[in-house]
């Protein structure tokens, strides 16, 4: 536990300096940009423009990036003095080195998760509600899972064909990227609302994609935000083969866009995990906003939002975890539907940066059960 990551050696004299000049525009956007360097608690007394400078250039000096959440997690503000935060390396090599080892074993079990038609897959045999897989799509050919069967990529076009309304995800991509929604009528596509051509989708589809089944969202996660369908992000731990929620985050998505991502310009809140319902007020990722108690386009109040079928997300997380116990910790995304809780997908690789801005004391806890991971180990 007291090995510190180290920086990747750049490739050569000219990568060295391409990384220094962009952490250099970085911080200096961070210090200065009025967009970057927006406070989330304008109404409380800042520290200076100097001062909160050479706070950035201490950060980068102690872990070798740019403290890109400064002001999400308030530290521009004289009142604020917290010591529960770490760098993003720091976090990642911690949280790797306790999800990519088996001991005694040259594999790992994270494909189980990152491939999105192999978990859905893995998911559905084991009776876990999730996101039914329809189809897999590329820009020559689509292939029917339920009767196994490949066809021309045209053949979508035939005015013939069934009618779909689903949702279009690359097998292993991250953060929304490329995802879009997909409806098929009569032969015509749509992405969304606005109509596309048969090139026009081929051209969405660079690689390999999934085709699920659209979510119908619970009436009241969709009266919090229509246009995306809002997940939870709940943190699991799975400690001597019993999993254990710990966090938990709600992505609510922001009209038009069709997705939830807070780097896609969604807003995250806080889950009371004893209530089952949201605490505080809304964020949205530094540069797209500040803080907000309301959402921006449905006016609904965040604190105190209750959550419908809580309870049952959280059993769902906690059962699945436990049949991947070899992964210690895992981010689940959970839409609930009208029916209930789906599991969309559970990732390896699941980000701490939310969780610090809306929780206290997130580096003490999460580096003692890195310690309990490791002491594990060893006995």
């Amino acid at each position: 536990m007291n090995a510190k990551p180290t920086l990747p050696k750049p490739k050569s004299a000219r990568a060295a300096l391409n990384r220094i000049r962009r952490t250099a525009r970085e911080i200096l956007g961070l210090a200065f940009d009025g967009r970057l360097s927006r406070s989330y608690w304008p109404e409380s007394p800042r520290k200076s423009r100097s001062r909160i400078f050479c706070e950035l250039i201490w950060w980068l000096m102690r872990t070798g990036e740019a403290n890109n959440f400064y002001y999400a997690y308030g530290l521009d503000l004289k009142s604020v003095h917290r010591r529960d935060l770490m760098s993003y390396r720091r976090f990642q090599w911690l949280r790797n080195r306790c999800n990519l080892r088996v001991d005694g074993a040259r594999y790992n079990y994270v494909c189980m998760l990152r491939d999105k038609f192999v978990f859905g897959q893995f998911a559905s045999s084991l009776g876990v509600s999730t996101p039914t897989n329809l189809a897999l799509l590329d820009r020559d050919k689509v292939t029917w899972l339920d009767r196994d069967e490949t066809l021309p990529l045209e053949s979508l076009a035939d005015p013939d064909a069934p009618g779909l309304n689903g949702f279009c995800k690359p097998l292993a991509g991250m953060q929304g990227d490329d995802a879009f929604p997909l409806r098929i009528d009569r032969g015509r596509f749509f992405a969304g609302d606005r109509p596309i051509s048969l090139d026009e989708l081929r051209a969405r589809l660079p690689g390999r994609f999934l085709f699920q089944q659209r979510i119908e969202q619970h009436p009241l996660m969709s009266r919090l935000n229509a246009s995306s369908v809002n997940t939870m992000r709940l943190i699991s731990f799975c400690i001597d083969g019993q999993a254990t929620v710990l966090h938990g985050v709600l992505r609510i998505g922001v009209a038009p866009s069709h997705v939830d991502n807070w780097a896609a310009g969604g807003l995250i809140a806080s889950i009371d995990l004893e209530r089952g319902e949201l605490r505080g007020d809304g964020f949205f990722k530094p540069g797209a906003g500040g803080r907000t108690p309301v959402h921006p386009v449905s006016g609904i109040r965040f604190d105190g939002f209750v959550l419908p079928h809580f309870a049952a997300a959280m059993a769902m997380v906690k059962r699945l975890h436990e049949y991947l116990p070899q992964i210690y910790s895992i981010g689940w995304d959970v839409a609930i539907s009208t029916d209930g809780p789906l599991i969309v997908e559970g990732n390896d690789d699941w980000d701490a940066g939310c969780l610090m801005v809306l929780e206290q004391g997130f580096r003490q806890q999460f580096m003692a059960l890195c310690a309990k991971r490791d002491a594990t180990r060893t006995s």
